[in-house]
């Protein structure tokens, strides 16, 4: 899905498409210990990512496909999708995607947390993607980080210090 979603035919498939990764991704989570469910549901993630990204307007009504993805953040099982899906984070929080960012922002508390945490880990995000996300943060007004530190863990709190010092 991930590789077809870009692709203008795939949008008769595309509302299905929605429907079942969003039933996958919002059921049950994966036991810590399956290693391949977790990887399979890293996919999933990615797979409703490009959806979203490419075919939003197919997407059927009841489905909140940048929500869920954004609930999902960041992917750390599968390595190569979560370098690709970072990397794409990144660039649409760069162009301030309205649809990442949710309704009035909601969703930006969120995609910096999960940004901050593959921030230089070298398994979650490549080195253009650090640069990206370093960029990210230092553009970001003070007091909006302020605003949205309550919604960071301590580990993300500490990498954010670093990045801005």
């Amino acid at each position: 899905i991930s590789l077809a979603a870009p692709l203008q035919k795939f949008g008769e498939a595309a509302p299905e498409a929605f429907k079942r990764l969003a039933q996958i991704l919002t059921g049950p989570a994966p036991k810590k210990r399956d290693n391949e469910a977790k990887v399979a549901m890293d996919n999933c993630t990615s797979a409703l990512f490009e959806l979203a990204r490419h075919q939003l307007p197919l997407c059927p009504p009841e489905v909140p496909a940048w929500q869920i993805v954004v609930s999902k953040l960041p992917i750390e099982d599968d390595e190569d999708e979560a370098k690709k899906v970072h990397d794409a984070v990144a660039d649409l929080l760069l162009e301030q995607h309205a649809g990442l960012l949710g309704p009035d922002q909601a969703h930006l508390g969120k995609v910096l947390a999960a940004l901050a945490e593959v921030y230089k880990n070298e398994g979650l995000c490549k080195e253009e993607t650090a640069a990206k996300i370093l960029r990210i943060f230092q553009m970001l007004p003070k007091d909006n980080l302020v605003k949205l530190a309550g919604g960071f863990s301590e580990k993300q709190q500490k990498k954010i210090e670093r990045m801005l010092s």
